[in-house]
């Protein structure tokens, strides 16, 4: 059999491997479930067919095979029987692929791999990431090879330059030796020197017509012929054609994924709140990050399918890429992670619906999320925090605890002795209204003074009165009744009588110069923005009272001794009276 015939017979077992192997294996491999229009027995008899036709073809390889080794042992020409090895190795090869085609075939194209024994072999991790980051190598080879052809160009020219100066340096010195032949130059160095000035010149001529080529191609590269909106367009519509439907692909399989997650979530919601009126209610912020995990779990496997069924290497690579640097990341942030979501739990040291401390002011935690909602209902504002930073605080049951010492139109008595009025607090700043003028105070610090709250309930005044010692026979009886009595007056007169809750006049002590008297006044909390006026009222009457009866109010007896006399003394008599002075204005 001649070489065409055996190029006949394996152009025939080609043809027959091509539409035997992959149709039928494919036959095979599918299932009654997967093609259920197709019958068994015809499937069974696509089969038959095909292995009489590899087996036909085996048997012609396996002749043509026989031929070829009786035609090697009558040739005596070595370039003959080369030829002929290469001839009976290749259809060797052919035979073994059609063998394995058949009982590929045989088998129902199960994979017979793994009955083989597989020696231990060692992942080398460095080979890995080279073949894994291969595709995107090649990318930006292909991306960067006409900048870097035209680079490579350039220094090529730059260096075939520099050769041609140190070129005619050398030529010029070769000919200013040859100058002084007619000096006295040896003959013997004549022949010598001209050749060696012809050799260099013959290398100028071969730099320069290589100077000439480099700058030709740098040119042809500079000006091409297609212009360069052409290639603009070329190039967007091979990626459109190409990676960019890839990436369009991903982009909508990615939303109709987060879409109907967001579907079953509504769902969920709309099955927990008809099972009952609170439920999943402390389970929200869980469900929430549990639905947003697996979509998002769900959206990167999907983008990855689409790269990988779409055999776009590069995207993948960069897609795992990017996977993996998310992971390694979360090695890092995972401890975080873990306390927030023992948050979302409500194992965590702080929960809803509690009662939260933060830079001294108390807040009600409304929600646990992505940023958390706390909130004091007596101030003004919300204060969001991201949730990770609440695992540095504890809360616990609000009870009945009061969430503010005040609220907008109490009166209150700052430490100084200052009446105001509260405006307006808000969880930054609390303004208070004192003589006519509108003061700031940083809430916390509001919260940490001694701030006395005058109309949340009842407040009290207490004043001291005194009277001279000679109205001693009548200090423990007349004297507290008349006192009682004018102090009501006085606030009949003002209005005020049905404010006062509580009064007490007693006897305190007996003084050094007077006889003082515990004047005790419970007030309304409606009447606080007259708290010093009360005082004053108090003190009027007991004066009224001391004129009509002739009581005498006295003064402070204070005496000085002197060092010149031994037992000299004298009295002065101060301008102050013995009661208290009350602020002169509200």
């Amino acid at each position: 059999m001649n070489y065409r015939a055996g190029s006949a017979l394996r152009y025939l077992a080609l043809l027959a491997l091509l539409f035997a192997c992959t149709p039928a294996i494919a036959d095979t491999e599918t299932t009654a479930d997967e093609l259920p229009h197709a019958p068994a027995q015809s499937r069974v008899q696509s089969a038959v067919d095909n292995l009489t036709i590899l087996q036909q073809s085996i048997e012609l390889k396996q002749n043509a095979l026989r031929d070829l080794q009786k035609k090697l042992k009558k040739t005596v020409d070595a370039t003959g029987k080369q030829e002929i090895e290469q001839q009976i190795t290749r259809i060797r090869s052919d035979i073994s692929n059609l063998q394995v085609a058949f009982e590929n075939i045989a088998l129902g194209g199960i994979d017979i791999a793994g009955f083989e024994e597989q020696p231990d072999e060692q992942v080398d991790w460095r080979a890995e990431l080279e073949q894994i980051s291969k595709p995107l190598l090649s990318t930006l080879k292909q991306i960067t090879a006409k900048p870097r052809q035209m680079d490579s160009l350039q220094r090529e020219i730059g260096r075939y330059e520099d050769q041609l100066k140190e070129i005619d340096r050398a030529i010029q010195s070769i000919k200013s030796i040859q100058s002084f032949s007619s000096q006295g130059l040896p003959k013997v160095t004549v022949e010598p020197l001209g050749q060696l000035l012809s050799n260099w010149q013959q290398r100028r001529v071969d730099v320069q017509r290589a100077l000439e080529v480099a700058q030709f191609k740098l040119s042809s590269l500079s000006s091409e012929t297609t212009s360069w909106r052409s290639g603009v367009v070329e190039a967007i519509s091979e990626f459109f054609q190409g990676r960019g439907l890839t990436l369009m692909l991903a982009l909508v399989i990615s939303l109709i994924v987060w879409f109907a997650t967001q579907g079953l979530r509504w769902l969920y919601w709309r099955w927990a709140s008809k099972r009952s009126q609170d439920a999943g209610v402390s389970r929200a912020p869980l469900v929430l990050y549990g639905f947003r995990i697996a979509a998002a779990v769900m959206i990167m496997m999907s983008v990855l399918m689409v790269f990988y069924s779409r055999g776009d290497i590069l995207l993948l690579t960069l897609a795992v890429i990017a996977i993996a640097g998310i992971a390694l990341s979360l090695r890092q942030t995972l401890p975080r992670y873990a306390a927030e979501v023992k948050l979302l739990l409500g194992i965590g040291p702080v929960r809803e619906r509690e009662r939260l401390m933060l830079d001294g002011i108390p807040y009600r935690v409304d929600s646990l999320g992505v940023y958390s909602v706390l909130r004091n209902p007596a101030l003004e504002g919300v204060l969001r925090l991201p949730l990770h930073v609440l695992n540095d605080y504890a809360s616990r049951p609000a009870a009945k605890d009061s969430w503010f010492p005040s609220k907008p139109g109490d009166f209150v008595l700052l430490p100084n002795g200052s009446l105001g009025k509260v405006l307006r607090q808000t969880i930054e700043l609390v303004e208070i209204v004192f003589k006519e003028s509108i003061i700031q105070i940083r809430t916390s610090e509001f919260i940490g003074q001694s701030v006395i709250n005058l109309s949340r309930e009842d407040f009290g005044i207490a004043c001291t009165f005194g009277i001279d010692y000679q109205h001693q026979a009548i200090c423990l009886d007349i004297v507290p009744d008349r006192f009682r009595e004018a102090i009501l007056t006085r606030f009949e007169q003002a209005n005020m009588k049905e404010d006062i809750k509580d009064l007490v006049v007693e006897f305190k002590t007996a003084g050094a110069s007077s006889l003082d008297y515990q004047i005790y006044l419970i007030l309304k909390g409606s009447v606080a923005k007259s708290f010093f006026k009360a005082q004053r009222m108090v003190q009027q009457a007991c004066v009224e009272v001391c004129n009509r009866e002739g009581w005498i109010i006295p003064f402070t007896q204070i005496t000085i001794h002197s060092d010149d006399t031994d037992t000299e003394a004298f009295n002065a008599v101060s301008d102050q009276p013995a009661a208290a002075s009350p602020e002169a204005t509200d």
